[in-house]
């Protein structure tokens, strides 16, 4: 299920930037994380331009990058799971690297956040140009729970390292 499921997220993400260029508000309106740039349309004096869908779309690539490659792990690890190998190094490499992947993007969200203030209000008369940075609970949740990944993906990993270490007892 969870292989299923980011087969079906990874279009979903690609689709993030060609509609920040193809229809931004809606997109807004969809009630997006405020780091895919939610509630920042505001920030804009003037009408939504090209230039500023482009800034948008661009702005959202890292985020989107990071999400596939999140995604990749995921459909990795839970192959090798599915496999019945948990403890391999495939396995715990991905749990590793998902973990890792969870903490970056748990620093990306404020930083695409503010990159996207940007983005949106570059086009407002000199003085009028907004950086808006900010941190959520959410944001906070995503790094405790990048966190726990990590201590987990340690944790296997020395029962691996235990388990091997006993098999050559026997």
């Amino acid at each position: 299920a969870v292989q299923a499921l980011s087969l079906l997220a990874m279009p979903v993400l690609l689709a993030v930037p060609l509609a920040w260029l193809w229809s931004p508000e809606t997109l807004a309106s969809l009630g997006q994380s405020a780091a895919a740039g939610t509630n920042l349309l505001h920030l804009a004096e003037g009408p939504v331009t090209s230039g500023m869908r482009w800034r948008m779309a661009g702005a959202s690539l890292p985020t989107v990058g990071i999400g596939l490659w999140l995604l990749w792990q995921l459909w990795r690890l839970f192959g090798e799971y599915r496999r019945g190998a948990v403890f391999s190094p495939l396995a715990l490499g991905g749990l590793r690297r998902f973990a890792w992947g969870m903490l970056a993007l748990a620093v990306d969200q404020p930083l695409s956040q503010a990159l996207m203030s940007v983005a949106v209000s570059w086009d407002n008369a000199p003085g009028h140009r907004q950086l808006m940075v900010s941190v959520s609970s959410n944001d906070y949740a995503l790094l405790l729970g990048a966190l726990v990944f990590l201590a987990i993906a340690r944790v296997m990993a020395e029962a691996a390292r235990v388990a091997e270490e006993n098999e050559g007892f026997v």
